[in-house]
């Protein structure tokens, strides 16, 4: 709840401001605090643009009119306030930008109300003839029991256009009963930017743009009072949509093409929009995943329904925060934005979110001292970064330009002490509170005690609150370390160890080195389990399937499991899961097959590998040879062919065997790169005369001549014993039919001379 902002920096990136609200139409700067939740996703989806939500909310009524019947009822009327004091914001200039091309869409926010509801849409539209403005429709249904409604428009606002409503003076309306709807068009300009305030600041620089293309900014603050009759409260729904693309929250507008992702976990829904003008540097699915481990992790209450966050485009304007939290649950960050940092924004506006409680004066250094704390402190959980990085962040609140600091007493301080020097108290008293209770208690036990307060929290109460957590020793420390100039310092890795539990599980995943040849493995019908490492690209023919030795290495201190990935430019193919143990090393395969050609990248974790895919080469027959060269007529020839591949990736032909151009035996040759092999076939010639074999893939070929012979004449033999015949003819048969011949005729004669 609330604004919160993070500002640009020179040096060490660090929050260094609080923002400004900003909401269209001008509103002025003021101070303040809020938060809210988000938690682990059970369902994602992604969409092209998200759909229409509405943003409702019923107002409270009181009787404050003379007479009884009538009642009031307000909406709007309280300034959305800045968590931490940056600066004031002014107009801005036009700023260029490149072109879009606008397809239609809306977006927007919603909550339920029941009953009679005055129903208010602000509806956000670009209007490129004129960068720099952005036309804002305002439109009302009012219910039966509505006796009378004023709005009220920006201060700034340049109202074009009314429809049951008359001026009241410049900036207020007042219902005609004429229209239904009854409408306020105007325009606003959205740029604003932050004036430099103390070292916080960063002068000049936007929290709010249209750039003649696109546009992100948060929605007008229209206060809205009506009169009604009846006991029961009229209520009051507000929603926020674009007229072109876009997308919208309760609080912040994108005007311009997007991508929308979500996430469902812990009863609410968390909805990143991704310009098409952002670059993210993270992922948008790991983005959420990381918001809802942390909505997980937080366990302090105060949780919206709704978070709603926008990636701003980094590179396009010139922002003055790096992160920037209002309303309820809406923030934007800048697209460039990293998770692998102990200053991680993304979770610090999603920490100011579950800050549901108001600051005083002497707490307000909780505001940024505890979303900093906590920003690291789950960073490390999630295993993003290491210990010293951790430590590293924190211990900047040791720092000597921070030894005049009270953190009760905001005129002291100096260089953004309160998110400095505020993270270590902060994570300091949850050091004491964990030691004094053997880790049963927390500081978020603190947190979530200071979120039921529906007053500004404190110092008195603060310190309360330590003391029922932690005792009075742990409260007179908090005492000494917010009220007092004492210096603190950061705590060792052991005491985290010991008070935290171990360093968690902290797994990563790469890609082996490209020259271990053999962790990179392919299988198909040309190779099996052949290396292809070695190089990069890696070359494969279509229908292969690349298995890769994936790393997986935990360098925490406890035994956790591991859910490595493969993807495939940029989608995941293939998943393993498991068990490592603390600083433990391994490989896990894991394995896709390539169907189409293309160029591919495979990825794990950010480690990346270029895969060509093509179609088989052509293998080709580069020699054949026929043996025998010479046989008689029936004779039998076996003709050997050569086949080759030359080439990078594996190769395939059919070679086709031929006698005298007619084929008579064909096989499929499929090869590894640069490898050759023999075909051999076995043809029988029943024709004398010279015969021409050859072997080819259909096109060309490669030719051996042979020559048949004509068959002998016999000549009569004898036989000897054992001889035999492997048929019904040939040399053996016509010696035996020619012996028995002269043995009948001898016979013969005899008989007739007796």
């Amino acid at each position: 709840m609330g604004l919160a902002a993070l500002l640009l920096g020179g040096g060490l990136t660090f929050p260094v401001a609080a923002g400004a609200p900003h909401g269209g139409g001008g509103e002025a700067v003021t101070t303040g605090s809020d938060g809210t939740d988000c938690a682990r996703a059970d369902v994602m989806t992604q969409r092209e643009s998200p759909p229409t939500v509405e943003a409702n909310q019923v107002e409270s009524a009181t009787a404050t009119s003379d007479d009884p019947a009538i009642r009031t009822g307000s909406a709007d009327t309280d300034r959305r306030r800045p968590r931490e004091r940056g600066g004031d914001t002014s107009g801005a200039g036009t700023v260029p930008a490149a072109s879009m091309e606008r397809r239609a869409a809306t977006s927007g926010a919603t909550q339920a109300a029941e009953g009679d509801v005055i129903r208010q849409t602000q509806t956000y539209e670009r209007v490129p003839a004129e960068p720099g403005e952005v036309a804002v429709t305002l439109a009302y249904e009012i219910p039966d029991r509505v006796v009378d409604l004023e709005a009220h428009v920006p201060a700034e606002a340049t109202v074009t256009g009314t429809d049951g409503f008359e001026r009241v003076n410049a900036s207020v309306y007042e219902w005609d009963e004429t229209a239904d709807p009854a409408t306020i068009r105007y325009r606003i300009n959205p740029n604003r930017t932050i004036d430099k305030s103390g070292p916080e600041g960063a002068e000049g620089r936007y929290i709010s743009v249209d750039t003649g293309e696109w546009a992100l900014l948060t929605r007008s603050q229209t206060p809205t009072r009506w009169s009604y009759i009846g006991q029961d409260a009229v209520g009051f729904n507000r929603t926020v949509e674009t007229a072109g693309p876009g997308a919208a929250g309760e609080e912040v507008v994108y005007l311009g093409e997007v991508a929308t992702f979500e996430e469902t976990a812990h009863n609410q829904t968390f909805t990143l929009v991704v310009p098409e003008r952002a670059t993210m540097t993270t992922s948008p699915i790991a983005v959420l995943d990381s918001m809802t481990n942390a909505s997980n992790a937080l366990r302090v209450g105060d949780r919206d329904e709704q978070v709603f966050v926008v990636a701003a485009p980094s590179r396009a304007v010139d922002w003055g925060v790096e992160g920037y939290q209002i309303g309820d649950a809406d923030m934007w960050v800048q697209s460039r934005q990293t998770l692998d940092n102990a200053n991680n924004v993304w979770l610090h506006e999603y920490v100011h979110s579950r800050q549901g409680y108001k600051a005083t004066r002497e707490t307000r250094w909780t505001i940024e001292g505890l979303a900093t704390y906590y920003a690291a402190v789950l960073t490390l959980e999630q295993d993003r970064i290491g210990f010293e990085a951790f430590q590293n962040q924190l211990a900047a609140g040791e720092q000597p330009i921070y030894s005049s600091v009270a953190l009760a007493d905001p005129s002291s301080w100096t260089n953004t002490a309160n998110y400095r020097k505020g993270a270590l108290v902060a994570g300091r008293t949850d050091i004491h509170i964990r030691a004094a209770t053997d880790r049963n208690r927390t500081l978020q036990t603190v947190f979530q005690s200071l979120n039921g307060y529906r007053e500004p929290v404190t110092q008195a109460e603060f310190l309360t609150e330590v003391e029922a957590a932690g005792g009075a020793t742990v409260r007179n420390t908090a005492t000494t370390e917010t009220e007092t100039t004492a210096t603190v310092t950061m705590w060792n890795e052991s005491r985290h160890r010991r008070l935290f539990g171990a360093i968690p599980a902290r797994i990563g995943y790469s890609l082996p080195p490209i020259e271990r040849s053999d962790a990179y493995r392919v299988d198909s019908v040309y190779r099996s389990n052949a290396s292809v490492g070695g190089s990069s690209p890696i070359r494969l023919a279509t229908n292969e399937t690349l298995a890769i030795d994936t790393v997986v290495e935990n360098a925490g201190g406890e035994t956790g499991a591991y859910n490595v990935t493969l993807a495939v430019n940029g989608t995941v193919v293939a998943a393993k899961q498991g068990q490592i143990e603390a600083g433990a090393r391994t490989d896990v395969a894991l394995g896709h097959t390539f169907v189409d050609p293309g160029r591919y990248v495979v990825g794990v974790d950010g480690d990346t590998v270029t895969v060509v895919v093509s179609e088989p080469a052509a293998a080709r027959v580069t020699d054949i040879e026929a043996s025998p060269r010479e046989l008689r007529q029936g004779g039998r020839v076996a003709v050997t062919a050569t086949v080759a591949n030359d080439n990078d990736i594996p190769g395939a032909t059919t070679v086709e065997f031929r006698r005298d151009d007619v084929v008579f035996a064909q096989e499929q040759v499929r090869l590894p790169p640069q490898t050759t092999t023999t075909v051999t076939r076995t043809v029988t010639l029943d024709d004398p005369g010279p015969v021409s074999l050859s072997a080819g893939d259909g096109t060309t070929a490669t030719t051996a001549d042979v020559t048949v012979s004509t068959e002998p004449t016999p000549t009569p033999t004898e036989t000897t014993a054992g001889t035999r015949t492997t048929g019904g003819e040939g040399d053996g048969f016509t010696a035996l039919a020619a012996s028995l011949a002269v043995l009948l005729a001898a016979l013969v004669a005899r008989r007739r001379t007796q």
